[in-house]
């Protein structure tokens, strides 16, 4: 968006993102600095983690890996979430584009998929129920042991909290 301002000077504006930057008191320059700093706290932990690949015994993903030592680091506060939040957000909400690479591989490996499209269909349901049987425990156990109370819990203690003061 071009606007021009009361000296008559033209501001060029890239998106509202700009806007919203400007509005926080954040130069676009702060801005982006900050989403490659993140960018890079995000690349360092799957550097590690493809270095750990390379000794462990077993195979294991480096992207597995390097989601277990985010995670670790976010637990205990090696790495804080404001210093990978917006690179997160951006590339969850880009998720369906991450996804092609895969598709394409599926694409290129159709001859030996189509040797048994049978088998290949039924582990497909097996896991997606076994998956979704295991997901529906583990939340049930979550919700029931009031790690991840549900909004009627969350009610029911606000009023036991109001009755005790």
């Amino acid at each position: 968006m071009i606007k021009i301002n009361n000296q008559g000077e033209i501001d060029i504006m890239a998106n509202e993102n700009v806007n919203k930057a400007k509005a926080h008191g954040q130069s676009v320059v702060s801005k982006t600095y900050n989403f490659f700093q993140q960018a890079l706290t995000i690349a360092v932990i799957l550097l590690i983690s493809k270095i750990i690949e390379s000794f462990i015994p077993f195979p294991m993903p480096a992207s597995v890996i390097g989601l277990v030592l985010l995670f670790i680091a976010l637990c205990t506060g090696i790495v804080k979430l404001g210093q990978v939040e917006s690179v997160g957000t951006a590339l969850t909400n880009n998720i369906s584009f991450l996804f092609v690479p895969a598709g394409v591989s599926v694409i290129n490996s159709l001859p030996i998929l189509s040797k048994n499209p049978i088998l290949i269909i039924l582990l497909i349901i097996i896991s997606t129920l076994l998956l979704l049987v295991c997901v529906g425990f583990a939340s049930q156990f979550l919700v029931t042991k009031s790690l991840f109370p549900t909004a009627e819990q969350n009610e029911k203690s606000r009023h036991v909290e109001g009755d005790n003061h």
